[in-house]
């Protein structure tokens, strides 16, 4: 059976959009999203853009009871024309053209358009719309969006979940495959092309990181050779028809000190305690709580805390994009809804020899917590240490 979101979510989507439009007094809505961050827009349209540098924006127009209008880059607008089920859709390199078309029926009078994905919005495009609709007023409001993106349909959920089994297959065969003297970017080679056999996208950038690589939060995998007794951290994103995993593991290679290995199968030991007790109506905080909880008899406490604080510090909401909004750490407020899908993630840092990440995606239910990705909670604690 083929995983797809249907036509009709999608059509229901764009009028949710649009009732929020106008329960809230707005005129017209505008959607940015880009090839890097496709979610806003393609939450809407089903299409993701492809990286071919000018030709990659996706631009929603809603405005009142209008059909919706889309503009791409002119190469995937080709290709969006037969794919996207929206029938307007245009390049979007005639702007003096086409957007005073698209919004003559709000022109010449004061309007409130709101704006979705201004934070990425290009200065161009924004003062191009400016100059088509020159009485209007712009606010930004990506939680209009946010607030439906956050509670995934059954369909969303299918397709992340088989994304995260695809990254599962990955993550235990990068576990034995792995090996001392390969370099960072073969490990990346090496996951992708297990994914991509299994006919999967990729999310994200591949994130590898070995030695001393791993104290940093975000790196660029590079030509370094993994050496004996090292942690190797993959951070791996797959995706399906668009919806992404965000799993991960960190490998310890032959000949580590055993306060390294200690520290992992506690990372993992953790991770299990921790994800069954996830439910609607927790605080996202507790999250940070339980985790800490569990590491402190065993002196981690100090390697987990001052990462655990603010943007993604123990997770983040996973779906269109790899990462989304709303955030998991030791500042989270909010309370878990049936529906969200989670990333939580371990990282423990200045260990002896760097630090690790663990990483799983969650779909919170009704009365409890679906885990998406498997292969940690399953396996032994131990699984990615290599003797």
């Amino acid at each position: 059976m083929k995983l797809e979101i249907s036509l009709e979510e999608l059509k229901q989507r764009t009028e949710n959009l649009r009732q929020r439009m106008k329960s809230e007094g707005f005129d017209a809505l505008v959607i940015y999203s880009d090839e890097y961050r496709t979610g806003h827009a393609s939450y809407v349209t089903n299409y993701k853009p492809i990286n071919v540098i000018e030709e990659s924006p996706q631009l929603v127009i809603l405005i009142g009871d209008l059909q919706p209008v889309v503009l791409l880059g002119r190469l995937n607008a080709y290709a969006a024309r037969d794919m996207c089920w929206i029938e307007d859709v245009r390049g979007i390199h005639r702007p003096y053209t086409d957007l005073p078309e698209i919004f003559a029926s709000i022109v010449g009078r004061k309007s409130r358009i709101g704006l979705i994905g201004k934070n990425i919005l290009p200065v161009e495009i924004y003062e191009q719309i400016g100059d088509a609709v020159p009485d209007a007023t712009f606010e930004s409001r990506d939680d209009v969006m946010l607030d439906l993106r956050k509670i995934k349909s059954a369909a969303e959920i299918d397709l992340m979940e088989r994304a995260a089994d695809i990254n599962d297959v990955v993550l235990k065969e990068a576990a034995k495959l792995v090996k001392v003297g390969m370099t960072e970017i073969q490990v990346a080679g090496l996951a992708e092309n297990i994914a991509r056999q299994m006919n999967a996208d990729i999310g994200s950038a591949t994130v590898v990181m070995s030695g001393p690589n791993t104290n940093y939060p975000a790196w660029r995998a590079t030509d370094r050779k993994i050496q004996p007794g090292e942690y190797v951290m993959l951070d791996f994103n797959p995706a399906i028809g668009n919806y992404c995993n965000d799993g991960g593991i960190t490998i310890l290679m032959p000949g580590a000190d055993p306060e390294q290995e200690r520290a992992l199968v506690v990372g993992h030991r953790a991770l299990k305690k921790v994800i069954p007790t996830i439910r609607p109506g927790i605080t996202a905080r507790s999250i940070f709580d339980t985790l800490l909880e569990e590491l402190e008899p065993h002196g981690f406490a100090k390697n987990f805390t001052p990462y655990a604080k603010g943007l993604r510090g123990v997770g983040h909401a996973v779906g269109l994009d790899v990462v989304e909004l709303p955030n998991l750490s030791s500042d989270s407020d909010f309370e878990l809804e049936a529906g969200m899908t989670l990333a939580v993630k371990l990282d423990l840092h200045d260990l002896p020899g760097g630090g690790y990440r663990i990483e799983v995606v969650v779909a919170v239910t009704e009365d409890g917590v679906r885990p998406l990705n498997k292969l940690v909670l399953e396996q032994p604690d131990d699984f990615a240490v290599q003797r």
